[in-house]
């Protein structure tokens, strides 16, 4: 099974709070370990003034798609079901 995470608005505070959360950290890296992918929407980085280095966990330049909304569009024409917790 192939799992993406894509994460957009309100949703970037879980990737704001691993950055001081060790738990939060533990499981992301886990999850990142079982070849679970993490895309992270520049619109919203922009919109809330984010640097991903500095303000989020484990996001590297590669991980950023340019919009969230359009990434899960993409995905769902490839086959992938989108879930919203």
């Amino acid at each position: 099974m192939e799992i993406k995470v894509v994460i957009h608005g309100n949703g970037i505070g879980l990737l704001q709070s691993a950055k001081s959360n060790v738990k939060l950290q533990s499981n992301i890296a886990n999850r990142k370990s079982q070849n679970v992918a993490f895309s992270v929407c520049a619109n919203t980085l922009k919109g809330k003034k984010l640097n991903p280095g500095k303000n989020l966990y484990d996001v590297f330049e590669e991980d950023i798609v340019p919009s969230g909304v359009a990434e899960l569009s993409h995905l769902q024409q490839q086959g992938f079901t989108y879930i919203k917790p």
